[in-house]
């Protein structure tokens, strides 16, 4: 914008010096980052607004813009690095048989004693869990898992979100939970991880039905 006999003129694209049109895409590309809501997109978005800023601030000399661009921007690629991470071991999860094992440490570890309730008929079902050691008994139909099996996850898939049983500890047991907000969160990662869960709840109704007929 230049100001000519009193009056605005406002300046092509080829007479605005490059620092102001490094500072206008910049602008842009902060601007449609909110429009974004895959995670991915999103962070890509955020590293291009940061180049943008770190050469509008190089050539404006604005110290603190370049110092805060210079360190967000490690931080979003940083980011990106979890995501993919995050992905690649859920798919990877997801394939051929569903092992929830490849997605442990995405889990919070927890530990029980001999007798203790992990919980009980009725409590609400947000999260699943996985068996790693011990042995837990469902009181109330007087089933018995051992370690490597995955259990409360149904109570995700019920209206009432409700346990259908008690889980009692029957030996000292190391159990891993995962939220039934990181479920949410993993299947937005990655839809293949709702197959996945699918598969799961699937082959366990079938053990079920198995385990009944053989009773």
């Amino acid at each position: 914008m230049r100001h000519v006999s009193g009056k605005v003129k406002l300046l092509s694209m080829n007479e605005l010096p490059w620092i102001d049109i490094a500072s206008y895409v910049a602008s842009s590309l902060v601007f449609v980052a909110f429009f974004m809501k895959a995670i991915l997109p999103l962070r890509l978005m955020a590293i291009a607004s940061n180049v943008a800023f770190i050469v509008y601030a190089l050539g404006a000399g604005l110290v603190p813009i370049l110092v805060l661009h210079l360190c967000l921007l490690p931080l979003n690629a940083w980011r990106i690095l979890q995501h993919m991470a995050v992905v690649r071991r859920v798919r990877d999860a997801a394939t051929g048989a569903p092992d929830i094992r490849k997605i442990l440490p995405l889990m919070q570890m927890q530990t029980y004693g001999a007798g203790d309730v992990i919980f009980r008929k009725g409590d609400p079902g947000r999260s699943l869990r996985y068996l790693a050691e011990g042995r837990v008994r469902f009181d109330e139909v007087g089933v018995e898992i051992g370690e490597g099996t995955v259990f409360g996850e149904i109570a995700l898939f019920l209206d009432t979100q409700s346990r259908t049983a008690t889980a009692t500890c029957l030996t000292d047991c190391t159990v891993y939970r995962l939220s039934k907000e990181k479920v949410i969160e993993l299947t937005v990662l990655d839809p293949g991880f709702g197959l996945f869960l699918t598969r799961m709840v699937a082959e366990r109704l079938q053990q079920n039905v198995e385990a009944t007929r053989s009773a």
